[in-house]
């Protein structure tokens, strides 16, 4: 029977307001805290769901640190960052001369992880052609490496998180429904930062000692019309965004305005003119958010947006948005595309 982030808290369970490197008073927070505690101590695993940045590798490090897996290593797998071709090898490990470029053997995440705990980030970006693979490592508890028959025992628990709703993927044919299942015996999901605004005043001074900030800054960022102008943001970033503004406060040193969200503005014209415009809107903030997340890159950023390369290049020249300065041949002319 899966579970359920959204249990109510028991009438004798103190509320928490921290679990790990979450923290939180909102009743959405107190309910994923209780559940985080229930599950840790067990083997099962785990299905983390929510929007980018609301915290779901610092749920993964929670179930992790309550398990009694705590001594041996928390491994991260970003699926959303191994070129397809290299994600086997990176899960699995390979043999020298397995293929061209493999000149050495190489351990895989499931091996490095043994007697410890694998989260497998944006699981929704694993290869549809790798996921039976996974499915029998999750359930034989066994892995091959890649170029070898040699099968290995592992004790591993595997944590597994996503952004996307991995129902509509299943319904779509684009993730298997037999993993989806294996993977979500337990489901936690994690609230967005506009469903829980109550928490910015105990979220911004966790934030600012997490950075070091100075004392006299903290207090200037905690006062009460400052967090009130907070509240009044709805953090589209979630926790993520909030970070980089503080941060960007910490720069300045001073109070900041956060940035104001982008409404199209009324405009008088045919619908079709209007309509246009808001597409126009909308994908220069998608892509500029996206493109931020992905540090620049826009490979990653194509694969994670869904697109086919050559449109989502396009896109990106077509709205001027910047990619990394470090990588200059990451996105192609537009004759190439």
């Amino acid at each position: 029977m899966l579970a359920d982030s959204r249990a109510r808290l028991l009438p004798h369970e103190p509320p928490s307001l921290s679990l790990g490197p979450l923290v939180g008073r909102s009743a959405a927070m107190r309910g994923a805290f209780a559940l985080l505690e229930r599950t840790a101590p067990a083997d099962a695993t785990v299905l983390i769901e929510g929007e980018t940045g609301t915290g779901k590798e610092g749920a993964a490090q929670a179930l992790h640190a309550g398990s009694p897996r705590r001594n041996r290593q928390l491994i991260v797998v970003d699926c959303a960052a191994i070129p397809a071709s290299l994600m086997e090898s990176e899960l699995f490990g390979h043999v020298k001369g397995s293929f061209t470029s493999a000149v050495t053997s190489r351990t895989g995440a499931f091996e490095e992880a043994e007697g410890g705990t694998l989260l497998l980030d944006e699981i929704g970006e694993l290869p549809l052609e790798l996921q039976p693979k996974l499915l029998r490592a999750l359930e034989r508890k066994e892995i091959r490496r890649v170029g070898t028959s040699h099968m290995r025992r592992l004790d591993v628990r595997v944590l597994a998180a996503t952004h996307r709703n991995l129902r509509d993927a299943v319904e779509r044919g684009a993730f298997r429904a037999d993993l989806y299942f294996r993977l979500s015996v337990v489901r936690i999901t994690l609230p967005p930062l506009r469903e829980r605004l109550e928490d910015i005043p105990l979220l911004v001074p966790h934030l600012l000692a997490s950075m070091g900030a100075a004392p006299e800054l903290i207090a200037a960022l905690t006062r009460p019309d400052f967090l009130a102008g907070l509240a009044r943001h709805s953090w589209p970033g979630n926790v993520r965004e909030l970070r980089n503004f503080l941060e960007r406060c910490a720069i300045f040193r001073q109070p900041l305005a956060p940035e104001e969200e982008r409404r199209p503005p009324h405009r008088a014209g045919t619908f079709a003119d209007g309509r246009k415009r808001a597409i126009d809107d909308y994908e220069r903030e998608y892509l500029a958010q996206l493109m931020n997340e992905c540090a620049g890159q826009a490979s990653q950023a194509a694969r994670r947006s869904g697109l086919g390369r050559s449109h989502f290049y396009r896109l990106l020249q077509k709205h001027g948005v910047p990619t990394s300065p470090g990588r200059p041949r990451d996105l192609p002319s537009a004759e190439a595309v």
